[in-house]
């Protein structure tokens, strides 16, 4: 009997051993979720800060840009059309370049992304 007795604890001390494991596979799994979503959540919060700032200095450059050329050409209407044609050369440029603009953003997501994972190793 005290081979089963001893048979028995150790079956016991082996399922604990697996409950706190998966326990903690669980905890572990929550942090690194938390982590990713915050990290996301965060860069989606500086992205539309930047974006709306950045919106608002080209419109308030443009604007300003069309008034001084106005001034220039003695049209105002003239130097408008002339501003929204180079913000569509712009926009142009950055459509035609807009792969490798993705394999930039790829790269770096994937290096911060893949990154982290050896820093806990």
């Amino acid at each position: 009997m005290g081979i089963l007795n001893l048979l028995n604890e150790k079956t016991q001390e082996t399922f604990q051993h697996g409950d706190d494991y998966l326990k903690s596979s669980e905890k572990y799994i929550k942090l690194k979720i938390f982590e990713q979503l915050s990290l996301t959540i965060s860069l989606l919060v500086k992205f539309f800060i930047i974006i709306g700032l950045g919106f608002l200095g080209v419109f308030f450059v443009s604007v300003a840009g069309a008034i001084a050329l106005g001034e220039k050409l003695n049209s105002v209407p003239l130097a408008c059309l002339l501003i929204g044609a180079g913000l569509l050369v712009l926009m142009a440029l950055a459509f035609m370049f807009r792969r490798s603009i993705d394999n930039v953003v790829i790269t770096k997501m994937s290096n911060n992304f893949f990154n982290s994972d050896e820093d806990e190793n």
